[in-house]
Order: C-alpha cells, then structure tokens, then sequence
C-alpha cells in the first residue's frame, strides 16, 4: 500500500516553506501551471500578503502559491495523481 502525506483540508503550504527559508534548506516543489512541473531551489523571500501570494526562489524564479501541490513530500489532499 503507498503512502503519503498530505495537508489537513485548511492548511496551506506557508508553514513548510517559511521552516525551509528559516533553515536555509532546499524546498522541492510540484507546482500545476497548465501541467505538472518540478522547482526546486532556497526561499529568497516568501510575499503572503500580495493580492496573489508567493515567493521567490534564490535564483529569481517566482512561484504562486496556489500552484503549489506539493512541497517536499508533502500533497494537497486533493492531489491524487501521484
């Protein structure tokens, strides 16, 4: 049987990636822009206030927060293509 973890129904990924900028650890992503995508990279800055939240990796790539589906393991609940 496979396994995995996901988020409670009203819990977001905020937590997660603010202990990953906090740490200065790598955040590995999945994130659905018109397709399912890989990113990977350190948290330069996380923006959760902006009228459309996200956050900017080290290397300038920016990554909308509601395109996350996954962060290092760990799903939305109703990821389910895995």
């Amino acid at each position: 049987m496979d396994i995995r973890e996901t988020l409670s129904m009203n819990e977001n990924f905020l937590k997660i990636l603010t202990g990953c900028k906090e740490r200065n650890a790598k955040a590995e992503m999945i994130i659905d822009q018109n397709g399912l995508e890989r990113a990977e990279g350190l948290i330069r800055e996380i923006y959760p206030q902006s009228d459309e939240p996200y956050l900017e990796l080290e290397d300038g790539t920016v990554i909308v927060l509601k395109t996350l589906v996954a962060v290092n393991g760990v799903f939305l609940p109703s990821y389910s293509e895995c």
